[in-house]
């Protein structure tokens, strides 16, 4: 297990190399380093596989349902079938060429293969952070890594560091959703300050270095996040990762005042049934869909719409986006990055199983709420992990930052940690307790 945990320091220490490297050198690195992860994690104590297991296997149709679609598109599928097959099939004088929902097999395959690596890397980090002195670890070190991320694109910008850092393509796309990310877990170590000493004997003692220290380099780092979404001028998402904030202050509140799990919960849905109604209709004027959320100019968009109204029902196939985006794609025009994640999955995935996904976003966070108002300390871990999926979420109609595989192991990292200690080792203990309880009742009986 020490291995494993090594590992999984030195890959989240690695994210603002990768950040800045091609796509798939930094998608093969996370793989490899995974699978020697997931290898190590496996031959931990028992105890702790054990109750990581209790933990996940509450996700178990989250983590199928997405392998079970990809494998539907790339095998032949008649019924199913993509409707480019039958005009190619006609195009090359071959009627018994095989129909599939994928119209690119190799990079549907591929795009199975990086999600499996997502999974193991969400299953490791939750085996490996059931510790909670470990799950404090990777906390600061998640800290520590978005905020350098975003030091580097401020860097970036001078001149002394120009054509070091990119500022444009692919590895700006990722930047903004590192300082969103920052904010939330600069957020957490200021909660964690402020709960451990409130926890202290003499919480009236205002002279602790380990509060001023905690809250100074919070607030410094949230800071910096918050300067680089004003360079990238992104306001909308810092609107959104305003909201994430809250979502933190809102389970502090509910948890001082000592409200239980479904009242907390139910307020939570109305107070953001209110935000989504205020937000909502303005991002969909015009009649634009999911492009609509995207805070760029309508000849930019325009191939990316085109391309989603014409998607088949049942998608393009994963990975197939850049393929298909070319015949819509001005002649001699470069090859345009997808506006959105939400855009990106209606076009390769389908409309409905992008809406199933947005349903199990909602059980990540309501998994996570609940860990974080039960918790009787350490509420932090799953708090940060219930505003990361909320902002998460919420980025995903705003830009592609979640197709970058440094981001998305990001995310499957904070994820995992708060899903690791939403439970803690007391309450593992006692329902193993109460399991073995019943079954020696059972057979005594």
């Amino acid at each position: 297990m020490l291995i494993a945990s090594w590992l999984l320091i030195t890959l989240l220490a690695a994210t603002p190399i990768l950040a800045i490297t091609s796509g798939s050198f930094a998608q093969h690195v996370i793989s490899l380093a995974t699978a020697l992860m997931m290898a190590m994690a496996t031959r931990g104590p028992e105890a702790q596989i054990a109750s990581a297991a209790q933990l996940l296997k509450q996700f178990l149709l989250i983590f199928l349902l997405p392998v079970v679609w990809m494998t539907l598109q790339i095998f032949p599928m008649s019924s199913l079938a993509n409707p480019i097959w039958s005009a190619t099939s006609i195009a090359l004088n071959q009627p018994s060429l095989q129909g599939r929902i994928s119209v690119d097999t190799g990079a549907t395959l591929q795009s199975l293969f990086l999600y499996l690596g997502n999974v193991s890397l969400l299953v490791s980090t939750v085996i490996i952070t059931r510790d909670r002195r470990m799950a404090e670890t990777i906390l600061f070190v998640l800290s520590a890594v978005t905020t350098l991320m975003s030091v580097e694109f401020l860097l970036g910008r001078l001149d002394l560091f120009a054509g070091i850092i990119p500022q444009s393509g692919a590895a700006k796309n990722l930047f903004p959703a590192a300082a969103a990310l920052a904010i939330l877990t600069n957020g957490a170590l200021v909660a964690r300050a402020l709960e451990r000493h409130l926890h202290q004997q003499n919480i009236h003692n205002l002279a602790s270095p380990q509060l001023w220290v905690g809250v100074f380099c919070g607030l410094l780092g949230i800071a910096v996040a918050f300067a680089a979404l004003a360079a990238l001028e992104q306001h909308t998402l810092v609107a959104v990762t305003g909201c994430g904030l809250m979502v933190l202050v809102f389970i502090a509140a509910v948890r001082r005042l000592g409200f239980r799990f479904w009242p907390s919960a139910l307020l939570f849905l109305v107070l953001a049934a209110i935000a989504s109604a205020m937000i909502v209709p303005h991002s969909l004027s015009g009649s634009l869909g999911l492009v609509g959320f995207v805070g760029l100019p309508p000849e930019a968009v325009a191939p990316a719409r085109h391309l989603l109204s014409d998607a088949p029902t049942w998608g393009n196939g994963l990975g197939t986006f850049r393929l298909t985006s070319r015949a819509y794609q001005q002649f001699g025009a470069a090859l345009a990055d997808p506006p959105s994640t939400a855009v990106l999955m209606a076009v390769e995935a389908g409309r409905l199983p992008s809406a199933i996904l947005a349903a199990f976003a909602a059980q990540f966070f309501l998994v996570s709420f609940r860990g974080a108002v039960r918790r009787g300390r350490d509420s932090f871990f799953a708090a940060t992990a219930a505003a990361g999926v909320v902002v998460v979420l919420c980025e995903s109609f705003l830009d592609s930052s979640l197709s970058n595989p440094t981001i998305q192991a990001i995310v499957a990292m904070m994820v995992g940690v708060g899903l690791a200690q939403s439970v803690g080792r007391t309450s593992g203990a006692n329902h193993s307790a109460a399991s073995a309880h019943r079954n020696t009742s059972f057979i005594l009986n």
